[in-house]
């Protein structure tokens, strides 16, 4: 599973934060951005191919998000919880944030 500086080297190899979404997001089964009018389908452009799987809330024990919401965890600690990385389909931004949710996995092979 990839850390946090694996991420990183990711997200700025495709653009930065604010943009690498589009890049990493698969080219089809993301909702629609009606936020901006558009498809929130990516362009995958670095073969990542993310997918919006959504995630389970831990608080609230229901599932949520699949088709709008994407989250992967990384391999990196933070007092208790886990870091973990998102795209959403209204959106090209890729966050970093930290919580105990249920997310997806990707792999690394080294």
């Amino acid at each position: 599973m990839p850390d946090t500086a694996e991420w990183n080297r990711l997200v700025t190899a495709a653009g930065g934060s604010s943009v690498a979404g589009e890049a990493l997001k698969a080219k089809d089964g993301w909702y629609w951005d009606y936020k901006n009018g558009k498809s929130g389908n990516g362009t995958d452009g670095y073969g990542f191919s993310a997918l919006p799987g959504g995630y389970r809330d831990n608080y609230k024990v229901g599932f949520n998000g699949a088709g709008s919401l994407g989250y992967w965890w990384t391999a990196t600690e933070a007092g208790g919880y886990a870091y973990y990385r998102n795209m959403d389909s209204n959106s090209d931004d890729v966050g970093e944030y930290y919580d105990s949710n249920s997310y997806s996995v990707r792999c690394v092979k080294d």
